[in-house]
């Protein structure tokens, strides 16, 4: 068969022939380990879900003005702007004697001067739990805390300054007070 080629041809055949491997499909039962049992074997790799489940976040206090001063006799609104509320609650507490004025829509208190004013805030997934006190006298003045129930606790603290115009330094000037001139004291015209 291979008698009419030429040498050179022969040889290479030959070789070709020699050099064949031949590769058989392993059986489907087999024990060893094949390119594709990584899943089937032990591993020291991390696990990941494929869908995290994430924790909602948690409330936070928006930074706005802690100082707050009222003149007697005013309407005095302590601000407190709480972020991702949910399912918590603000609390509103007098720090000087921790006395506790609301939680949630509702005033604690038996001081009818105490109410909160809720203002929804969209744009900053927020919304706004003002406690406003009307007709504030110089007892107010102090240190209050607007609370979320987290756990731990969460607080914003704000100050209220009363003032009382008629105790002002002012008050002592003569010129303080308009006074109406008497008749016949030689200030009529």
């Amino acid at each position: 068969m291979f008698t009419s080629l030429p040498n050179h041809l022969l040889l290479l055949v030959v070789l070709l022939n020699t050099c064949m491997v031949e590769a058989k499909p392993k059986a489907k039962g087999s024990a060893e380990p094949g390119p594709w049992d990584w899943q089937n074997e032990a591993s020291n790799y991390p696990v990941f879900n494929p869908y995290p489940v994430s924790k909602p976040e948690q409330p936070e206090f928006m930074k706005i003005n802690r100082n707050i001063a009222a003149v007697v006799g005013e309407t005095a609104f302590l601000p407190c702007r709480v972020k991702n509320l949910d399912e918590y609650t603000v609390s509103w507490i007098r720090a000087d004697d921790v006395t506790v004025l609301s939680v949630g829509h509702l005033a604690f208190s038996s001081d009818s001067r105490i109410s909160v004013v809720q203002v929804a805030r969209p744009r900053l997934s927020a919304s706004d739990w003002n406690l406003s006190i009307e007709n504030v006298s110089l007892v107010d003045d102090g240190m209050y805390e607007c609370q979320v129930n987290t756990n731990p606790k969460i607080n914003y603290k704000v100050h209220l300054k009363v003032t009382d115009p008629s105790k002002s330094a002012q008050a002592d000037s003569p010129y303080y007070d308009v006074v109406e001139p008497a008749p016949g004291s030689g200030f009529e015209q």
